[in-house]
């Protein structure tokens, strides 16, 4: 035998010896051995991410998992069916989330239950993330951010919104300290199919670089729905229905992104936020009972398009206000509102504000003085 091929062998069954029966394998489960008998099986969903190589599949039997769980390696996590049984749900931990496992650009030192960081090509499918039981780590004045899923400096320009696909997932009762839904920071990624729903702070939040957000259901968020904030040109809102919060959706940045087909219901303060935003499009919304359901403050080039809005619960359909000019206000339809669209004087020069279609409206455009809901800040 040459040198070299002893050298190949050699590393072979070091290899081998690594990830014993796991080194070729391309699928392994985690659970007990009578869920998907054939696979290879891990007690726990971190024992399986550390020892597997690239690319494999994780089937994640029916149970409850209570930890904390980092991938940092391409791989995809699903949550599989075994008998009856359908719902794997990663818990929290008996200690409490006591685990600092990301560090993000824009809020500093996070805590979550499910966190991809550092890496590309993850798929999370099926699965349930709970909060239940969860405490603040880090110390009572600076605690760290709590989510359930954390998606930290994935992927790069080129991969579009593929570099992480988080679709068909429940995330719930992420209350304790600022605790999200999903937290996702300079990452290009897709959240799609999914229900997040009772949520201390923001159901999706999406800070920098890239991201899909479509046809996902969202409830009972405290402060925010969906905030797309700083994100490379191209993100896109679709699809989603965001109920029974605080604030539905939030667009902000110097950055063309698209808000398009939501469904955004009885949020007590604003339903679609455009804040401090260029070049957005935001149409055929539906957009009911919010005290402003739709407002574009300091917009530049801005077109805010064919949405329908109903039921202005305090004040205005639409406020367009403090704006720098060129936004396009236009073929939407307000129906009961004290005043159809608000805008104040300097935004009535500068912006197309007609034509609109208005029902049972006292005042369809007015200009007066500001209105302004309160200014939403750099860290929903």
């Amino acid at each position: 035998m040459s040198r070299t091929l002893g050298a190949i062998s050699i590393i072979g069954l070091l290899v081998s010896g690594l990830f014993g029966q796991n080194a070729f394998a391309t699928t392994v489960a985690v659970g007990p051995s009578t869920c998907k008998p054939s696979l290879v099986h891990f007690s726990t969903i971190q024992a399986a991410v550390s020892a597997v190589p690239f690319g494999t599949t994780i089937d994640v039997c029916p149970g409850n998992y209570p930890e904390q769980v980092v991938i940092s390696q391409p791989l995809t996590l699903t949550g599989v069916t075994d008998g009856t049984g359908n719902a794997a749900v990663i818990t929290v931990p008996g200690g409490g989330l006591l685990l600092q496992n990301g560090t993000s650009t824009s809020f500093g030192a996070v805590a979550a239950q499910l966190m991809i960081e550092n890496t590309v090509g993850v798929t999370i499918n099926n699965l349930t993330v709970d909060g239940t039981g969860a405490s603040c780590p880090g110390s009572f004045v600076f605690p760290n951010r709590i989510t359930g899923i954390g998606v930290l400096n994935v992927g790069s320009a080129n991969d579009g919104t593929a570099a992480a696909k988080i679709q068909n997932v429940v995330i719930r009762h992420e209350q304790a300290c600022f605790g999200d839904g999903i937290l996702a920071d300079t990452s290009y990624a897709t959240i799609t199919g999914s229900e997040i729903r009772d949520i201390n702070q923001t159901a999706i939040d999406a800070y920098s670089a890239k991201y899909a957000i479509t046809n996902n259901s969202i409830q009972h968020a405290n402060a925010y729905g969906v905030v797309i904030l700083n994100n490379d040109s191209g993100s896109v809102v679709s699809g989603n229905n965001v109920s029974d919060g605080w604030n539905g959706i939030l667009t902000e940045g110097p950055n063309p992104a698209t808000i398009t087909k939501n469904t955004v219901l009885s949020n007590s303060y604003v339903g679609v936020w455009i804040f401090s935003a260029y070049n957005q499009t935001v149409t055929y919304n539906v957009v009911s009972n919010s005290s402003w359901p739709l407002v574009v403050e300091f917009g530049f080039n801005d077109t805010v398009q064919n949405n329908k809005i109903t039921y202005a619960s305090l004040v205005d359909g639409i406020l367009d206000e403090a704006s720098f000019g060129g936004n396009n206000i236009t073929k939407n339809t307000v129906n009961e509102a004290p005043f159809g669209i608000f805008a104040d004087i300097g935004s009535k020069n500068v912006d197309t504000l007609v034509p609109n279609t208005f029902y049972n409206t006292a005042i369809t455009i007015d200009p007066g003085p500001p209105q302004t809901p309160t200014d939403p800040g750099p860290t929903p």
